[in-house]
C-alpha cells in the first residue's frame, strides 16, 4: 500500500514508517534478551542432562524465547494497530 492509496500525506507517511521500523528494531532487540542472553547464566541447570545428553539449560532458555518472543508479536500487533487508528486515521 503506497501513500497514494491510503490518503494520507508524504509526511504522514514518513512519520509512520519511521515510527513502524524504530518499533520493529526495539522489539527484535527485546526478543535477543531471552533467546541470547538467558543461555548465560547456566550454573544451576548446566549439570542436568536430559534426552541424551542435552543440558536443561538450552531447553528452558529456548521455551523462554518462544514465549516472550509470542508476547512480543502481540504487543507489536496491539501498538500497530494503536497507531494505524491514530496515525493514518484508519
Amino acid at each position: 500500500m503506497g501513500n497514494g492509496e491510503s490518503g494520507v500525506s508524504e509526511e504522514v507517511f514518513k512519520e509512520y514508517w519511521g515510527k513502524m521500523k524504530t518499533l520493529t528494531i526495539v522489539m527484535l532487540l527485546l526478543w535477543t534478551i531471552p533467546a541470547f542472553w538467558m543461555h548465560l547464566p547456566v550454573g544451576t541447570t548446566q549439570h542436568i542432562r536430559i534426552l541424551g545428553g542435552i543440558p536443561l539449560h538450552w531447553f528452558f532458555a529456548g521455551f523462554v524465547a518462544v514465549v516472550f518472543g509470542i508476547a512480543l508479536i502481540f504487543i507489536y500487533a496491539i501498538i500497530m494497530d494503536k497507531w494505524d487508528r491514530e496515525i493514518l486515521g484508519k
